[in-house]
């Protein structure tokens, strides 16, 4: 079976994404590829997404919450899970709707109502994967998330990602090779280990214990 050819435009930003070491360099190349991707491709991802075991679920209720109050969350008590996620966005000035505006939501919502709330939902607990795993912002913790994410619920955003970054690795710094693909790994096995995250409204348990979240979901080592 022949490869369809990739769209030139997709082409040029997959090439400028590997150029490039900002660590959003993978934003605009994923959005080219919701636009210009092989569209069996992208069935591919909307048909997984939609399959996974919380999907169902989700869909029924399509719960979204309101954006976090962190002014509230300022005055829990130190490892309480809304503390933690408010210390998480001071410490790396994050603002906490940037990902609530994302243009990824509605690219998906072009592939259909399902597959935009499950995206929507998605880039809504990014910022609380990174609490919930304890992976940084560094340019590794990041691909630790995305590591994660792809294995609980793929995506082309994070997919992109950590297909991208082992293959610039081997065409512009070999030696950091060993630590992308340590990462990517790390990610991917808490991601399959863990239990279903997406479905949990975690925004309702900002007063519990951190630490007792982590353990009730497999986030830890037994």
């Amino acid at each position: 079976m022949q490869s369809p050819d990739l769209d030139p435009e997709l082409v040029k930003s997959l090439l400028e994404s590997l150029a490039s070491w900002d660590p959003r360099a993978s934003v605009p190349l994923a959005l080219t590829y919701m636009r210009t991707g092989d569209e069996d491709a992208l069935k591919g991802f909307d048909t997984m997404a939609l399959a996974t075991p919380v999907a169902g679920e989700m869909l029924k209720e399509r719960y979204l919450s309101p954006t976090p109050d962190v002014a509230y969350l300022r005055t829990l008590p130190d490892g309480t899970l809304g503390k933690e996620f408010e210390r998480y966005l001071t410490q790396n000035d994050l603002d906490a709707n940037l990902l609530r505006e994302s243009a990824f939501i509605p690219a998906h919502r072009e592939r259909g109502d399902d597959v935009g709330y499950l995206a929507e939902r998605g880039f809504q607990l990014h910022d609380m994967f990174h609490v919930l795993t304890g992976f940084d912002t560094t340019p590794l913790g990041e691909v630790r998330v995305v590591s994660f994410t792809v294995a609980q619920t793929p995506a082309p955003y994070p997919a992109m990602i950590i297909a991208s970054r082992p293959l610039q690795m081997v065409l512009y710094k070999p030696e950091l090779l060993p630590a992308v693909m340590d990462a990517i790994t790390d990610g991917w096995a808490l991601g399959r280990k863990a239990k279903p995250l997406m479905s949990v409204h975690w925004e309702e348990y900002w007063e519990r214990p951190l630490a007792e979240l982590r353990r009730e979901h497999d986030l830890v080592e037994a």
